[in-house]
């Protein structure tokens, strides 16, 4: 009962990081921020957990471990109200679809027309200061969020698991730490399901936009996912205040506390810190796999992350599609290999030396797939730029139409080969649209469509592109990497619980956590959102010269610069599953209950 109830709220709280992840592109657009700040956004998940992790896992057997993953649970929930609260003070953005000076309307969209009358200059003195402290107050709201959110995840790791496998035999210690891995797995899946539908309605559900979810201006209603999971991670969270510190009964576990407790006076606690932490540093298995997976976390978490928004930018998915695909390949193929590797090893139990290599082996063989990826894409946009090949859309064409790049609304020429950014970038003023009822609008009469010879009209949108079957290929291809990578998980977890003694479990894992957070959690999103905004062609203008989020990516440059970095993180990771193969003979008691303080020195 306890693990499920523990991994029914810690599919919440996994559900909630990958909510954010899934929301990210649509909030940068609300907000007007880059891939960046959106980095430094997500670190404040890592940053707590890094604090907080290793002092769980120390004081795990000295406190009610049950109440207290509740009590970090609670502080989940009451983040996430936190991440909504931008919304309830701002309300929705209507600034993409707002008409001023320079903007006509289309129903209830705004287009962006050439228009020689227009002053940017009033424009940004009307508006100066409102969107620079708006996008302070929500990147403020969103971190905390985060921030509150890493005591979830660092109650689960460091208390949650130990729990478990000390309360069942170590026969089958497996299949129950991997039955509750996989639960934490639903949690990514339901986030980026709610994400795919929510993010289909507009930000405000009652308003109707006039554009389509795969306009570039769509903000899909982020904020209905966050108040959901707040809600449902508080009230799940209550049980655990009702389970006991022990599962096992009192004789068994007993003594060994007594034991630890007089061991241990509070006297001498930082001679007990140091002394265990040096049976850690000793320990070359153990910091073998450390360093290994701290290498390979870097590179798996910031692709996944940014996984969504290669997808929007690559094969041109809107964002509750992205979402979708990227729980899909992401989720569903890891649930079903953490579940065989468990199986696997619970009835099959195979030595020290065979169970290293065959964690070796299927990580390996799951990184395959960041190799295909790397040749897979779409044809990137051809924009009508001067010269051709760079970000310069201004041309004497339309020089004098006051142009700004803060609406995107790109159509296509007549060549169905050439985009514009905007009807304004082509030339067009306010009558040149051909308004349509059932399909795309189309302007004619554009000044700069017409100085390239063709004379004809331009159609809303961008222009088609055949990919072939590379996004079909690209799915498959990830599901089934992502299914044989996920079959060392179980194996992972088990090595690493019987390589220390079983007083050092918790603690292990507090430093482990520490370690992660300060070399993988909190570098990824910093590193792929540079990666991301490096690739970046075209910036959304904001008044006094400040850039908005990324409009138009170098979708070739994102495809090599991704798969590039996570190829050679995944390469350095491996040489390290050889070196814990090469020390597995240390390792015993993989199945056994009748030692359980060994030392592994």
């Amino acid at each position: 009962m306890f693990v499920f109830v523990l991994g029914l709220t810690t599919i919440l709280q996994g559900a909630s990081y990958r909510y954010m992840i899934a929301s990210v592109t649509t909030l940068e657009k609300r907000y007007a921020f880059g891939s960046l700040m959106s980095g430094f956004i997500l670190i404040g998940d890592n940053i707590s957990e890094m604090t907080v992790q290793p002092v769980l896992g120390y004081l795990a057997h000295r406190l009610h471990r049950p109440r207290l993953i509740a009590w970090c649970q609670i502080l989940v929930g009451l983040g996430l109200y936190l991440a909504a609260l931008p919304y309830f003070i701002y309300g929705p953005g209507v600034h993409l679809l707002d008409s001023s000076a320079g903007v006509g309307s289309i129903g209830n969209k705004s287009v962006e027309f050439c228009d020689v009358n227009r002053n940017i200059d009033e424009d940004c003195a009307r508006d100066a200061g409102a969107n620079s402290s708006m996008t302070l107050v929500a990147v403020f709201c969103l971190f905390m969020s985060m921030f509150f959110n890493g005591f979830g995840s660092a109650a689960y790791y460091s208390i949650g698991i130990p729990f478990i496998d000390d309360s069942v035999e170590k026969k089958n210690s497996p299949i129950y730490i991997s039955l509750s891995a996989c639960m934490r797995l639903m949690g990514p899946t339901l986030a980026y399901s709610m994400s795919s539908y929510v993010l289909t309605l507009y930000e405000n559900p009652l308003m109707n936009p006039g554009i389509s979810t795969n306009d570039p201006r769509w903000l899909g209603a982020w904020w209905i996912g966050f108040i959901i999971l707040a809600t449902c991670i508080i009230l799940c969270s209550l049980p655990l205040f009702l389970f006991p510190n022990q599962l096992i009964p009192p004789a068994t576990s007993e003594p060994a506390n007594k034991t630890r407790k007089l061991k241990n006076p509070a006297s001498d606690l930082k001679m007990d810190l140091w002394s265990r932490l040096m049976r850690l540093a000793n320990n070359p298995i153990y910091v073998f796999i450390l360093i290994g997976t701290t290498i390979r976390l870097l590179g798996v978490l910031g692709y996944m992350t940014f996984k969504p928004k290669y997808i929007e930018a690559q094969y041109r998915k809107s964002a509750s599609t992205a979402n979708l695909f990227s729980g899909i390949i992401g989720i569903v193929p890891s649930a079903i290999g953490i579940l065989i590797g468990g199986a696997f090893i619970t009835y099959l139990k195979p030595g020290a030396k065979v169970l290293t290599v065959f964690v070796m082996l299927v990580e390996i063989l799951g990184n395959a797939g960041m190799f295909g990826a790397f040749f897979l894409g779409c044809p990137p946009a051809q924009f009508a730029t001067i010269p051709a090949h760079t970000i310069n859309f201004e041309n004497t064409c339309n020089s004098n139409c006051a142009c700004t790049t803060q609406r995107f609304m790109p159509i296509c020429g007549p060549d169905n080969v050439t985009n514009y950014f905007s009807p304004c970038f082509a030339g067009c003023d306010s009558n040149s649209i051909i308004k349509s009822i059932n399909g795309p609008n189309q302007y004619s009469s554009c000044g700069c469509i017409d100085r390239g010879g063709g004379g004809g009209v331009a159609t809303e949108g961008y222009c088609p592109t055949d990919c072939g079957n590379n996004f079909e290929t690209y799915v498959t291809l990830f599901g089934i990497s992502n299914l044989v990578g996920t079959l060392a998980r179980t194996g992972n977890a088990i090595i690493g619980f019987r390589i220390v003694d079983k007083v050092d479990k918790s603690f292990m894992i507090g430093v482990s956590g520490a370690i992660h957070s300060i070399f993988a959690f909190i570098p990824y999103p910093l590193v792929y959102g540079a990666v991301a905004d490096a690739s970046c062609k075209v910036w959304e203008s904001k008044c006094g010269g400040e850039r908005g989020n990324c409009w138009v990516y170098d979708t070739d440059l994102f495809r090599q610069y991704m798969h590039g970095l996570t190829i050679i993180l995944y390469i350095i990771a491996s040489l390290f599953d050889v070196l814990v193969v090469w020390f597995s003979a240390r390792i015993t008691n993989l199945y056994t209950d009748e030692t359980d303080d060994q030392d592994f020195d």
